[in-house]
């Protein structure tokens, strides 16, 4: 088996600590040079890989170290770790001495990519550039070995690492993460009986030539009729819009009953993509903004349902937090969704008191938002608000004024104002100020639906603490584990980590 086809979690990124940094090498580089290690690195980083290959393929179970007279069995799977078993000569696509690369080892390959890429590397041509890229990781490998990497104690103590954190988050992930308060049966019936729910929407892989006058677009349809290989041709030479010309009118992916790029929502033209076959050139087509087009369908990807590995843990959350619990907490909880009072203010800014007390007597008479925002623009040396008529945008109770930080004293100004209310000249960091209150909002309990998903996921987060804590304590037991923390030495902290400062460190991926 290809080394690199072996974990499905890491294919695509793998990191490890190495001392300067976190090194991340994403397989689909143009080449490998262009990763930002050094070759060096790229060869200890495919060691590492290979070798988990071989504990892990080869079934062996112990922790590897640094080469020893007794561990020359464990070298000599790690050299064959890759070597292919017997295959037909035809499925051959790629031998690298005694390994063999297959067509089995490339549609893995395939298949561990994320499914948003998968569609390029399904191609000839891309499952090509992905063939040569797997014979430059095997190279690689291989010269790793050579170059003695695998007797490196060092190296083998950041393999045995990266070995132990793989056994971790799986297991997390199969026994925790997707299991925790849900029964799986549970999970399985309400997924049979909501399908539609995880249904994806058709998707196309589009070109299209646009025109401003049908004259044109019919000259080049009957073109496309009698030679449609043409199209990205003509789409360069002729399409109005200039940003897909140049790649021969190229769209990309659309979705079926979604957005067009460079038309919006257009369900004229939505409907005329996914009536045609892969490969169709569609007739010429009026869009909602008037201009023609003439679309060709190069690929399409079915609808289809999403498949329950990629939805469960979508589902555990719904089952796992009821509407009944919701309300409860809401109704427990009420202090916790109560919004503050705010008002929404402009201000106007002078050189000096008397300004402003003059622009207060000439504001007053027939007072309105339009009269202070345009005598704002025209008049306050705070050039930044004075661009927006001296708008503040909604100050809250307690929080930060714009341009002027927290001042209790000017917070209280503002909040005594009615709507349509001018406060008398006030000294600021910017200036004598004036402040305009155009509208206020009394403090208020935020009804039930806009806290809902607010609420749900803290239930959720606390229900799947409590179950995963639950479990933890399980595993001490069973395997007698014993935490002496007074043995700890350090310094005490004023602001020590949080739980979530932890979670973040040694969350498993």
């Amino acid at each position: 088996m290809l080394v690199l086809g072996i974990f499905r979690s890491s294919p695509w990124r793998f990191k490890w600590d190495d001392g300067v940094g976190v090194s991340k090498f994403p397989l689909m580089e143009d080449r490998m040079v262009r990763l930002k290690r050094s070759m060096w690195g790229a060869l200890v980083f495919l060691l590492a890989v290979a070798m988990l290959g071989a504990l892990f393929g080869c079934g062996k179970s112990e922790k590897p170290q640094a080469a020893k007279p007794g561990q020359k069995s464990q070298q000599k799977a790690l050299v064959q770790a890759s070597k292919a078993k017997p295959v037909n000569e035809s499925d051959v696509l790629a031998r690298i001495g005694d390994v063999t690369i297959t067509n089995a080892d490339l549609d893995q390959e395939i298949a561990s990519i994320p499914v948003y890429m998968q569609t390029k590397f399904k191609t000839k041509s891309g499952k090509i550039e992905l063939l040569n890229k797997m014979v430059e990781n095997e190279l690689l490998a291989k010269a790793a070995v050579d170059a003695g990497l695998d007797k490196d104690p060092d190296i083998m103590r950041k393999i045995a690492n990266a070995r132990k954190k793989i056994l971790q988050n799986e297991y997390y992930r199969t026994h925790l993460k997707e299991k925790v308060g849900v029964p799986e049966e549970k999970i399985k019936q309400y997924y049979e009986a909501h399908k539609d729910k995880y249904k994806t929407r058709a998707r196309a892989r589009v070109r299209m030539i646009v025109f401003s006058d049908k004259k044109a677009a019919d000259k080049t349809l009957a073109e496309l009729r009698k030679e449609p290989k043409k199209f990205e041709q003509l789409a360069r030479e002729r399409s109005k819009d200039a940003s897909t010309a140049g790649s021969g009118g190229l769209l990309g992916w659309v979705t079926e009953g979604g957005y067009i790029r460079g038309l919006g929502k257009d369900p004229g033209v939505n409907q005329a993509i996914f009536a045609l076959s892969e490969g169709q050139i569609s007739n010429v087509i009026r869009t909602k903004r008037g201009t023609f087009v003439i679309v060709k369908v190069e690929s399409l990807q079915p609808a289809a349902y999403r498949p329950l590995d990629e939805v469960r843990r979508r589902i555990a959350d719904d089952l796992l937090v009821n509407d009944e619990q919701i309300k409860k907490y809401y109704d427990e909880h009420k202090d916790e969704f109560i919004s503050k009072e705010r008002v929404k203010a402009r201000i106007l800014v002078l050189e000096n008191e008397k300004r402003a007390k003059q622009a207060r007597q000439k504001l007053l008479k027939g007072l309105t938002v339009d009269k202070f925002s345009a005598f704002a623009k025209k008049n306050s040396i705070d050039k930044t608000n004075a661009r927006n008529g001296g708008y503040l945008g909604y100050i809250t109770r307690g929080r930060y004024i714009p341009g002027i930080g927290r001042d209790p004293a000017i917070e209280k100004i503002i909040f005594s104002l009615k709507e349509n209310g001018l406060s008398k000249p006030v000294k600021t960091k910017r200036g004598w100020s004036l402040f305009y209150v155009e509208k206020k909002e009394p403090s208020k309990l935020k009804p039930l639906e806009r806290v809902r998903m607010l609420i749900m996921n803290k239930l959720r987060r606390k229900m799947r603490e409590e179950a995963q804590n639950k479990a933890m304590d399980a595993l001490k037991r069973k395997y007698g584990c014993q935490v002496f923390e007074d043995r700890v030495t350090g310094t005490e902290s004023s602001q020590p980590s949080s739980s979530r400062d932890i979670r973040n460190i040694f969350r498993p991926r």
